[in-house]
């Protein structure tokens, strides 16, 4: 699978609301999913650091960059 198709697929899942961003209490569940235990601490962090518009929100470009950052 392709990042791109592996992005669009978290997306789908973790965008409980579809509102087509990821909102902070949709974002821990996808932190705690790929991190398990130790994300839940790292959450805060990592939000700001990939809110890039800072509109407390995770676009699907910014979680495809958050993935490209923290996979490869």
């Amino acid at each position: 699978m392709q990042i791109k198709e592996w992005v669009d697929e978290l997306f789908e899942i973790f965008d409980v609301n579809k509102d087509g961003l990821i909102n902070r209490s949709e974002f821990v569940e996808l932190i705690h999913c790929l991190l398990q235990d130790k994300g839940l601490r790292m959450c805060e962090s990592i939000f700001k650091k990939f809110d890039a518009n800072h509109d407390n929100g995770i676009s699907k470009e910014e979680l495809t960059e958050m993935i490209i950052d923290l996979a490869l």
